[in-house]
């Protein structure tokens, strides 16, 4: 929408932006227990959530995140035992052993119902994407009440509200990505950023929400 309003193609048109929607009567919160049952999941830890068709994907940031999680173990050595990580995606066992936290490769998953399960067991979804358009990760993982820790590029910084319902993170800043994990995880105030998740989905993003937008715009 920026690149378009900028073209002088384009001058003197309207140009309106509308996301894809996502249905909330599937991307729903749920039991965060039973949900870690049902996955092999360790009860009782904060668990860093990766997602990606292909986590070896280099413009998926994976090598980011591997950093953040070793700044976050080197500089709160006390909470390592307590703090964990799943991966979700194809090739996801090929980098267990880079992360500093006790790592489960869940593998390439395309039942929705099972992704949406995957979600509900995180405490936090992380996506170091190099570049992005507005990706549904982020708005599948929020309307489950799960905040998000992203870098600021392409849509990213819209879907994410910086500290109300996730993190936008300085971009390729290792560092700054280790503080929005951590923020998230042990500063934030839990309850209120997962309400703000699943309220700007339904605000923004639900089915309704964007039908409306487009009613809009032909009334």
């Amino acid at each position: 929408a920026g690149e378009a309003r900028k073209s002088a193609l384009l001058k003197g048109q309207t140009v309106y932006s509308i996301p894809n929607p996502i249905d909330p009567r599937l991307y729903r919160p749920a039991d965060r227990e039973k949900a870690r049952a049902a996955l092999g999941l360790p009860a009782g830890r904060r668990i860093i959530l990766f997602v990606s068709q292909r986590v070896t994907n280099p413009n998926k940031g994976m090598q980011y995140l591997v950093e953040a999680c070793r700044l976050m173990a080197a500089q709160q050595p006390e909470q390592a035992g307590n703090t964990a990580v799943a991966v979700l995606g194809g090739h996801a066992e090929e980098i267990v052993g880079l992360l500093p936290f006790d790592t489960f490769a869940l593998g390439y998953v395309n039942d929705e119902h099972r992704i949406a399960q995957v979600y509900n067991a995180a405490d936090v979804f992380v996506l170091p994407s190099l570049s992005e358009n507005l990706p549904n990760t982020i708005m599948e993982a929020m309307a489950c009440g799960v905040p998000s820790v992203g870098f600021r590029i392409g849509g990213i910084p819209e879907e994410i509200d910086h500290q109300q319902n996730g993190y936008v993170a300085d971009y390729r800043s290792a560092a700054d990505l280790a503080a929005g994990i951590w923020w998230t995880l042990y500063e934030s105030d839990r309850d209120s950023v997962r309400k703000a998740c699943v309220k700007k989905v339904a605000q923004c993003y639900s089915q309704q929400s964007v039908a409306n937008r487009y009613i809009d715009v032909y009334q």
